[in-house]
């Protein structure tokens, strides 16, 4: 008898660490009770459809990249795949075969949209949870929006805090290694994304990390032995915060930082990042906070599925 309880939609890209830490279920099941899909290959890949269905963490809210992912997820794969079909149907070049084209085309819809509604799908319950607004488009003219088919799933749990959904904060706060002591070798370093390398450094002699890989302990280990981290990277922020670290987010550049609810310091293109050390907070209750957030919204959705 399988023991699959859940399939959990994320990024499995396993050379940027925030992505592979993201995975909620990790934290909470052992690997052998859920599936594990990469959320880039929606719909190129096979996956249980009669179980529940976990989305996220991540960014994966207005992301460029993903485009309407989480929307296309409320679907049952075999309908997505039909309106796959009928999105890469025939598109006629010769003007000679507009009448032969007419008729193909009046009897593949009908024959997809036909079929479309006899598929059998099963109703399982869908949650999002840790997912984040992810775009790079910074004009504050058009405001922060979030797409009205999130209110379809059954649960909705954003990292994103103040923003009207249930507030719930990557599950990577979860992650053992935060409870773990770091002797601290450097007052201060860089931790940078690595698709966002930050170019003006200074003279001065900082040790400088980037986000790749999918070790999740050395990375942690790598952000404990630091007083203060320069970043630009979402996790290095996170999870800066939940080690008690003064985090200094230099060179913001999508959405996803300006709703962490523990705000780090936001450097201004005229600051050096020296001279307002003392303005940088620190949260002491952040761990505390987001995995009493994390552990309650597993408990709801036990009771509910």
């Amino acid at each position: 008898m399988s023991k699959l309880k859940f399939v959990v939609f994320h990024r499995t890209d396993k050379n940027n660490v925030g992505d592979m830490a993201s995975n909620p279920l990790q934290y909470f099941l052992s690997p052998d009770e859920y599936v594990a899909v990469d959320i880039a290959h929606y719909g190129k890949v096979e996956f249980p459809t009669d179980i529940p269905v976990i989305v996220g963490g991540g960014g994966l809210i207005a992301n460029e990249f993903f485009g309407d992912v989480l929307e296309d997820i409320l679907v049952h794969p075999d309908k997505q795949r039909i309106e796959n079909l009928w999105k890469e149907r025939w598109q006629l070049f010769d003007v000679n075969n507009q009448k032969l084209y007419e008729d193909f085309i009046s009897k593949y819809e009908k024959l997809l949209r036909g079929t479309y509604d006899k598929i059998k799908s099963a109703n399982v319950f869908r949650a999002i949870w840790g997912a984040g607004h992810n775009s790079k488009d910074l004009n504050p003219k058009k405001g922060i929006a979030y797409p009205e088919y999130l209110l379809k799933y059954n649960a909705i749990g954003i990292r994103d805090y103040g923003n009207g959904y249930n507030w719930v904060p990557c599950a990577s706060c979860m992650h053992e290694a935060f409870g773990k002591e770091y002797t601290v070798k450097n007052d201060v370093i860089w931790f940078e994304h690595k698709k966002q390398l930050v170019k003006e450094f200074g003279n001065d002699p900082i040790p400088r990390y980037i986000n790749s890989g999918d070790n999740i302990e050395h990375t942690i280990e790598l952000l404990g032995s630091a007083n203060t981290i320069l970043t630009n990277s979402y996790h290095g922020a996170y999870w800066g915060t939940l080690l008690g670290k003064r985090v200094i987010v230099v060179g913001e550049w999508s959405t996803k930082f300006k709703f962490l609810k523990h705000q780090p310091y936001f450097l201004d293109k005229k600051e050096d990042w020296k001279d307002i050390l003392d303005d940088v907070p620190v949260y002491t209750d952040a761990l505390e906070e987001c995995r009493e957030a994390n552990q309650q919204y597993w408990e709801n959705i036990k009771s509910s599925v």
